[in-house]
């Protein structure tokens, strides 16, 4: 499953490949639920022989690969559980080998991750049936602690930059995704959030809730909006998965036929607790800086508050009424809006939280305020509360209140800040619901202010009508968010206040300031209209009406002008009231307006027929267009949040709080959606509109085409009329769309399924629109035979001629009427495109429609939902089936003509023109594909102009193939994809940098997208029978049809594909291609090159020839495509022969638990009996694998013979089809002086520096490729140029291309005879033998990455003759007078140990390198590999060998649950006396040592030598080894972090001893550890005692999961000890240190501290007074001073620990603090700063904080925060 495939095969393009695989993943993501609980064995099988984790190469993938696999899915009820045996499905039994994997990797946070997402996982898909037990749980909250990453302590350490990295990333050799790993999703928080929530058990000993609350506990101080970091983001997401997962599992476990087991379920007791406690979080979190995280606690909040209200709402509540109310603190307001706006729905909820309904008019009255023109975020929330308030049913109506408020009764919990673990707290409904009556007395007021403060708000904001404003702009939102809350509150208010209302709209909207707000004032009444239309209708349309005649008739609007910006200022007022007129009659149906139909019908005659300014006929065309489409729409009626029915119930009336937030199922009767269906007096009224509006304009239209085909030139006049006929025509078209459906044609399946589907709107449809026929979509006429739909049809019919005449007549013009162009293309698109709905209405509705979803946290699938949600769902409903309808239309005559008219547009001269043109047809193209192809020409011939090619037209052509519509034909039809890639790369002919930046950007685009065509593979026999069992009748004809014409469309896309490789290759063999153009060619190349296709012979010898091209660019494209040939031929050659001696070399080998290996000695020694002539190890087939047999042997596995003693090509056969392409490469690799030519060119320095050159693996690969097919005859050609590269040392370029070429010749050389190995040996082994005595600091990475890429992920015994000569010719001499050349050697021996590690150890062992005797070389690098080396030998040797994997699973389990500890590692004797000698020899060279800043003595360049050996395993290698080593010499350790005369000492020193206290330690390493940290406090060195303090912090806060309760309160006690010690940067640190372990202590640790340190202050200080003798014994004063320091301290620590919150203890030691006050210092200064810090971290919630304080004890402590005045 896991195996890795040779570089030869990877040919696969990176964007392709990575989307397939993360397809594959999100495939087994889904199926893990449908596998067999029978499976894990099966998986644990595969997988385990695949991990190795001395090296955590590969080793991410594996686990990735584990997780992914092994099923966690409940055994079905039906289904025996099986104990045993390979068919095991008992979870208990492979769980402990999850934890077994887990410690080896403790503290890697990707680890981590994904083991944890596996075993949460489990637990959640077993429904309750399986339980982790208390040492699991602490062991992943361990892990989950460690994943916060939080900085406890820690300081970080500059460390020196000559540390060698220990281990290698093969990954990059093999083009894989970066690190090998799999595009596995991982959210951290979530994984840590789902398994706290899904651990909580009703059982506090065997659930997770006590040690979640410890573990707020600690983190709590990390949430305070103070104490931001990097760490913020990760704790607000697990805040809110913590409550999303509760809320999830509370729903589930709530649900009826829930699957999970009554006990398991969890009782509100248990989730009340645990909301209390992420409650404390949240609530800290709500005025972070940082806004993602205030949005995430408001989402926590919002998720509590369904589950809890009381215990949310009732501190919220408090807390944002002082946040609203605060005026310097903008940032709380603003948060406490927000927070307002996500909440609305649970506090306005009365069934769900009664006490929520009298809070909502306090907080409409004091949120006004926040509606506010200078600020648009405050602004915009306010307005969010209202409207999210509205949409949960609040009626803003004032109630009847009878009597006085009732007497209060007792209640046994009243206290918000009392949890009551059993059920809320009772409440007095009488008093709520009185409460609740008497606050709706103020919504009148409320409204009147609210009016007011918009139109302050509309009135002064920008428009779009303003010059400089975008469309987009946060004025632009907040206006439309105004006018939308407005139609809201309108819409949910008393008609009691309908007059005043209308009073105040209309005094505004009547009141002209200036056109810049004259869009906001259209959307304001447009929402009046929308919500009351009769009172909107009748004070403003009349109104409206007389303006506009009183207007036209004084000569307003009569001047011609076609500008879009300027206007003249003569016309304010009437296109105040034009446009106000229009939003009048938005979205008004017939029935409200047929009583002013002779008003509306002159007023828009008199726009459109009188005025000649664009701007007023804009909007009266636009006013046409509203009155024919809205009266003729069948679509829902706008309406409240209740049914009319309901509105008008009395009962609901006088008691409608009580029915705020609940809204009815849909099917419920009082859900009742009203529709608007057109009446006949509608239809009627708009046909008049259509005859003596519409219909003239036509001949109008007509009349001046003709006019406009004379040779004179129209006037501005004739220009402007031209236009206003365009747009009264379009507009009115437009407007006629829901008369009558569009004219539909059958159309294919297939078809449909290519184009509709995958369509620009497929994403946007509902899928039961995705069908192959029109549907019902409520069209006013429907039968053709009607007189009234003949007359529409020929109307449409009539106008779509004239159009299609007219852009052919003016657009053919070389005239610059641009404007008349684009209404005339504006027109023609409306023809096409807009039949009752258009492409960009649907998909702006769609915007808005999942915004609210979102924000709602809704599904479509509910039935349940606020009804104005539902009615906008109803809507979409129905505008989706027009928008489908409308696919249906047939391809006319008549549209192909207008499409190609428009076509040829899209080439106009004019950018303008240019841009709606192809705007317009992109549209055109979506709904009706079926015209791409014939317009695909007119583009492509633009491209193939030549010299006569035009910039302007290729521009225009260039963007309609790059958009979506054109885009999608030429990826999927192998007819135009040639044409357009030829195209693309002939167009080198415009020298235009705009024209040749859009031909690479659209050829990128082509190239990123397109692929080889696929060979489609018939269904598999399963498949055929899972479709018979599922089908009632016989498909299999119909299945043949279909594979035939897949297999014919293949056919046809591989034959194109040959002839356009072809051409391809000819554009990059021609002279007179340009660079630019030929790389685009090239890219074409990079992505066709397909394994399934057979290699072109010309494509092939062209990229050979192009390997020593003189462009850079070309050479590396040419190494990546010639790699790829290589690769397919040796593929097709392999599948191709059966007896073709490559496949006769590989078999698979029954392992027998690594015996059949290496018989009855160690696998671990067979290099090493090989390297000394053992024929048996010699023979032994190559296992390549390097993770076999580490951890688990295989049953069998993949391994090649020895190579046979003949000198016969493991090629010998070549495929016939490809062997053209293969004598083609072989002709030109094997020619006279190509290598030489390849060794120059490849050779020739970058513009890079020399350290920036790098190892090409791309070159690399491709010359392995070469040398695997062609054999050592490829050697013989290329010898002579490698030999002369190689021996060029001082040349940095030389030695880069050798060694590019000699890994390619050791890697490709794997299946070569033994005559030719031991040829190639013979040359190879004395030119590396020179190179490496020679190699130089600039080179030496070159030849590292080249053993690198060489040896990964092969058999060490391969390269016998390379290992010996590296271990025996050139033995390390520590005592050689060349260093570099010695560390030079010591660095290729560490690339052999970390790619070969556990293989090859006890060979390097047995050369007996001399490392001891290097431990305190002069030489810096020579100490640094040492160090290296030396670790990575003792790691080495660490292997487990399970003979397979169904025993390493048992011998896992009988460790316990958490399976066996791998974290740590005494190592073996060698290892264990080879640390002890290098101790020793320190220590010896300690009692020599002289202080030097030059740090020359053997003591310190020892030193530097042994913490390397550790710093190696910490960093870089497995940390088993050193987390057992490291901490048995921690004393040594503290002892160097104090050498400062040698910085490099005390920095390493200090590095290890921080990674010994931040590593997650298991539990019994945890205590070892701990108990040896506790004994560097008994130093006599004070500085030794300082610094570990916080290191026993850290450690005790990193592992407060896994350490005992006796270990933890050990180790508190003996820092309490230091508070007393003499010096006092100890006593300063222990205090730190304290402060940081309380926050993990129980509240009874907590009273004993307070106790102790309390008893501390009891004896006070003689008070000293002038004049006075001192006291008569110092010593007992000054160890007075001592202790009450030490108790000052003591409690200080205890305040500071809880910086944010006062528990009930805390006054009392504020008032024992403050009496210390004038002890001397530093008594004196500990008080004051541990009041000022109190007073610093509690300001913010002083107003809270101040009532847990009596009245004398805030005297004291007002007069302890207050500083003195000079003048009191």
């Amino acid at each position: 499953m896991a195996h890795v495939p040779e570089p030869a095969f990877i040919v696969l393009n990176s964007a392709s490949y990575r989307n397939k695989i993360k397809n594959i993943v999100e495939l087994a993501c889904e199926a893990n639920r449908f596998f067999p609980q029978s499976a894990a064995m099966e998986v644990f099988q595969e997988m385990l022989p695949q991990i190795q984790f001395n090296s955590m190469d590969w080793q991410l993938t594996t686990i990735q690969l584990i997780t992914l696999f092994v099923p966690t899915a409940k055994l079905p009820a039906d289904m025996p559980a099986v104990s045993s045996g390979p068919q095991s499905t008992d979870i208990k039994r492979w769980l402990p080998t999850i934890f077994s994997l887990w410690s080896f990797n403790l503290r890697i946070s990707v680890f981590d991750a994904y083991l944890m997402n596996l075993v949460t996982t489990l637990i959640v898909e077993q429904h309750g049936q399986f339980q982790l037990n208390c040492e699991q749980i602490q062991f992943v909250f361990a892990s989950g602690l460690h994943l916060l990453n939080l900085p406890v302590s820690r300081s970080n350490i500059p460390l020196p930059r000559s540390v060698s990295m220990a281990l290698a990333d093969t990954t990059g050799y093999y083009r894989m995704l970066h690190g090998g790993a799999l595009p596995l999703r991982e959210e951290r928080a979530h994984t840590f959030a789902r398994f706290i929530v899904y651990t909580l058990s009703n059982d506090s000993a065997s659930g997770s809730l006590e040690l979640f609350e410890q573990l707020v506990q600690m983190i709590e101080p990390f949430f305070h909006p103070s104490n931001n970091g990097a760490w913020s983001s990760m704790l607000a997401r697990l805040l809110r998965y913590l409550a999303k997962e509760l809320l999830s599992r509370s729903r589930i476990e709530a649900a009826e036929g829930c699957k999970v087991p009554e006990a398991a379920r969890l009782e509100r007791k248990v989730r009340r607790r645990f909301v209390v406690s992420v409650r404390a979080l949240a609530m800290l979190l709500l005025f972070s800086k940082d806004e993602g995280s205030v949005s995430l606690s408001h989402s926590t909040l919002k998720h509590l508050a369904e589950l809890e209200p009381d215990l949310i709402f009732r501190p919220l509540l408090d807390t944002l009424y002082t946040a609203i109310d605060s005026v310097t603190e903008t940032h709380r307001m603003l948060s406490a809006m927000r927070a307002l706006a996500k909440l609305a729905t649970n506090l306005s909820n009365f069934a769900h939280y009664p006490e929520g309904a009298q809070h909502i008019a306090p907080l409409l009255i004091l949120t006004l305020p926040g509606i506010d023109v200078n600020d648009s975020a405050k602004a915009y929330f306010a307005l969010s509360f209202i409207s999210s308030l509205c949409h949960n049913g609040v009626v803003l109506d004032e109630l009847p209140v009878s009597g006085d408020m009732p007497a209060v009764r007792s209640m046994s919990k009243a206290s918000a800040d009392e949890v009551d673990e059993e059920e809320p707290p009772e409440v007095d409904m009488e008093q709520i619901e009185w409460l609740t009556r008497a606050s709706t007395g103020q919504f009148e007021t409320w409204i009147d202010q609210f009016l007011r403060r918009v139109f302050v708000l509309m009135d002064n904001l920008s428009s779009g009508q303003d010059t400089n404003s975008d469309a987009n702009s946060s004025d632009m939102r907040l206006g439309s968010k105004a006018s939308q809350t407005t139609e809201l509150v309108l819409l949910h208010c008393g008609s009691r206040y309908y007059p005043m209302i209308t009073r105040l709209i209309t005094n505004f909207a009547t009141s002209i300031t200036s056109l810049s707000a004259v869009d906001n004032m259209c959307e304001l009444v447009s929402g009046f209209a929308r919500a009351i239309p009769e009172h909107a209708l009748a004070s403003l349309l009349p109104i409206c009406c007389e303006r506009i005649r009183e207007e036209i008739e004084n000569g307003v609007g009569q001047t011609s002008s076609l500008s879009r910006v300027t206007h003249a200022h003569s016309e304010t007022t009437l296109v105040w009231f034009a446009s106000m007129l229009a939003a009048l009659t938005q979205a008004q149906d017939g029935r409200q307006l047929l009583p002013y139909r002779e008003q509306i019908i002159s007023t828009v005659e008199l726009l459109v027929d009188s005025c000649m300014s664009r701007h007023v006929y804009t909007v009266g065309s636009k006013i046409l267009y509203q009155i024919l489409s809205w009266p003729t729409r069948t679509v829902p009626v706008c309406g409240r949040s209740w049914s009319d029915s309901m509105w008008n119930d009395a009962k609901f009336r006088d008691n409608h709080f009580r029915y705020w937030g609940q809204h009815p199922d849909i099917a419920d009767k009082d859900f009742s959606i009203s529709w608007h269906i057109p009446t006949r007096e509608e239809v009627d009224f708009v046909l008049e509109l259509m005859q003596r509006i519409v219909e003239p304009r036509i001949d109008e239209l007509a009349q001046r085409i003709s006019t406009l085909t004379d040779s004179h030139e129209p006037s501005n006049a004739e220009n402007v009329a031209l236009h206003r006929v365009l747009t009264v025509l379009r507009m009115g078209i437009r407007g006629l769309g829901n008369l009558v459906p569009p004219p539909s044609a059958p159309i294919a399946t297939g078809n449909l399924a290519d184009e509709l589907v995958a369509g620009d709107d497929a994403s946007n449809m509902p899928a039961w629109y995705l069908l192959d026929r029109p549907v019902i979509a409520g069209y006013v006429f429907t039968d053709p035979n009607a007189a009234e739909y003949g007359q529409v049809v020929a109307l449409r019919k009539r106008t779509g001629e004239i159009a299609a005449r007219a852009l052919g007549e003016l657009g053919g013009r070389d005239t610059g009427n641009v404007e008349n162009i684009k209404a005339l293309i504006q027109l023609a698109e409306s023809m096409i495109c807009h039949h009752a709905i258009d492409r960009d209405t649907f998909s702006r509705l769609r915007r808005g429609w999942d915004q609210g979803m979102d924000a709602f946290s809704l599904d479509t699938r509910q039935s349940i939902m606020p009804r104005l949600f539902a009615i906008r769902r109803a809507t979409l409903t129905q505008i989706s089936r027009q928008l489908h309808n409308m696919r249906f239309m047939p391809v006319t005559q008549l549209n192909r003509d207008i499409s190609t008219n428009i076509a040829q547009l899209c080439l106009s001269a004019y950018a303008e023109v240019r841009n709606y043109a192809v705007g317009a047809l992109e549209n055109i193209m979506a709904l009706q594909p079926h015209i791409k192809p014939d317009l695909v020409p007119m583009f492509l011939a633009e491209l193939d102009a030549g010299e006569h090619s035009d910039a302007e037209k290729m521009m225009g052509a260039l963007r309609v193939m790059d958009s979506g519509p054109m885009r999608r034909v030429f990826l999927r039809d192998w007819r135009l994809f040639p044409k357009l890639a030829l195209a693309l790369c002939r167009a080198q002919h415009e020298d235009k940098p705009q024209v040749k930046k859009m031909v690479r950007n659209t050829a990128v685009t082509q190239v990123v997208q397109s692929s080889a065509p696929l060979r489609p593979e018939p269904p598999a026999p399963h498949v055929k029978q899972l479709i018979d069992a599922l089908s009632t009748e016989d498909l299999s004809a119909a299945a043949e049809l279909r594979q035939k014409e897949c297999f014919d469309r293949y056919e046809f896309a591989a034959s194109e594909h040959t002839k356009l490789m072809s051409q391809l290759v000819d554009i990059l063999r021609d002279a007179g291609t340009t660079w630019r153009f030929a790389a685009i060619a090239g890219y074409y190349l990079d992505q066709l090159i397909s394994v399934r296709l057979v290699p072109e012979p010309q494509l092939a010898k062209t990229v050979a020839e192009y390997l020593t091209s003189d462009l850079i660019l070309f050479r590396e494209r040419s190494a990546l495509n010639l790699s790829q040939i290589l690769g397919i031929i040796r593929k097709r050659s392999k599948d191709s022969y059966n007896d073709i001696n490559v496949v006769n070399r590989c078999r698979e080998l029954p392992l027998n638990g690594g015996r059949a290996m290496s018989g009855q000695q160690p696998y671990t020694e067979l290099c090493a009996r090989a390297l000394e002539g053992d024929t048996d190890a010699k023979k032994a087939p190559f296992l390549d694998d390097p993770a076999c047999g580490w951890l688990v042997w295989p049953e069998t596995a993949k391994v090649y013979d020895q190579p046979p003693a003949d000198d016969i090509l493991a090629y010998n056969h070549i495929d016939e089809v490809s062997r053209p392409a293969y004598d083609a490469v072989r002709e030109e690799l094997f020619a006279d002086g190509k290598w030489d030519e390849i060794a120059r060119l490849f050779s020739v320095e970058g513009t890079r520096s020399p350290e920036e050159e790098l190892f090409g693996s791309a070159r690399a690969v491709m010359f392995c490729q070469a040398f695997s097919l062609f054999g050592y005859p490829l050697l013989e050609r290329a010898w002579s140029a490698i030999e002369k590269l190689a021996r060029e040392n001082d040349r940095v370029g030389a030695q880069r291309a050798a060694s590019e070429m000699v890994g390619g010749l050791l890697r490709g050389s794997k299946h070569w005879a033994r005559a030719s190995l031991d040829a190639m040996w013979e040359r190879l082994i004395p030119l590396l033998d020179n190179v490496f005595a020679h190699v130089g600091p600039d080179t030496l990475q070159f030849w590292q990455v080249c053993l690198q890429f060489a040896f990964a992920r092969r058999d060490p015994r391969r390269y016998l003759p390379l290992i010996r000569m590296l271990m025996y010719s050139r033995p390390f001499d520590p005592h050689a007078e060349a260093p570099f050349a010695e560390a030079v050697k010591l660095e290729l021996l560490r690339v052999l140990l970390s790619l070969w590690d556990w293989r090859i150890a006890s060979a390097i062992i047995d050369s007996r390198p001399r490392l001891l005797d290097a431990l305190a070389h002069p030489y810096k690098q020579v100490r640094d590999v040492t160090g290296t080396i030396m670790y990575m030998l003792s790691s080495s040797e660490f292997c487990v060998s399970y003979a397979n994997a169904t025993e390493a699973i048992d011998d896992l389990a009988r460790y316990g649950p958490l399976g066996r500890d791998f974290s740590h590692w005494a190592g073996t004797q060698r290892t264990q006396k080879l640390i002890a000698e290098m101790t020793q020899r320190v220590s010896a060279w300690e009692a020599d040592h002289i202080p030097s800043n030059e740090g020359t003595s053997n003591y310190s360049r020892g030193s530097k030598t042994l913490l390397v050996f550790f710093y190696t395993g910490f960093r870089y290698g497995p940390r088993r080894l050193a987390l057992e080593h490291a901490r048995q010499i921690l004393a040594l350790l503290s002892e160097l972090q104090e050498q400062h005369d040698d910085e490099e000492v005390w920095r390493v020193a200090s590095a290890i001893l921080q990674f010994l206290s931040q590593v997650l330690y298991t539990t019994e390493l945890a205590e070892l550890v701990a108990t040896q940290f506790l004994s560097l406090l008994a130093s006599s060195k004070w500085h030794i005692v300082n610094k570990t303090l916080p290191l026993l912090c850290t450690l005790t806060f990193a592992n407060r999961f896994t350490l005992s309760q006796e270990i933890r309160a050990r180790i508190l006690d003996t820092i309490s000890q230091y508070l007393e010690h003499d010096q006092i940067e100890v006593r300063q640190a222990a205090s730190v240190s304290l402060t940081t372990l309380v926050k993990c202590a129980s509240s009874q640790v907590i009273s004993e501290i307070n106790t102790r340190f309390s008893a501390k202050l009891f004896k006070r200080l003689p008070r000293k007074r002038h004049g006075r003798a001192p006291p008569k014994d110092p010593a007992a004063y000054n160890r007075l001073v001592l202790t009450r320091h030490a108790g000052v301290l003591g409690l200080s620590c205890l305040v500071l620990a809880f910086p944010y919150t006062v528990p009930d203890w805390m006054p009392e030691v504020l008032v024992l603090l403050a009496e210390c006050i004038d002890d001397p210092n530093p008594i004196q200064s500990t008080v004051q700063r541990t009041f000022s810090e109190f007073r610093r971290t509690h300001m913010d919630a002083w107003h809270e904080d101040r009532k847990k304080f009596s009245s004398d004890q805030l005297e004291i402590l007002t007069d302890m925060l207050v500083s003195p005045c000079y003048y009191a």
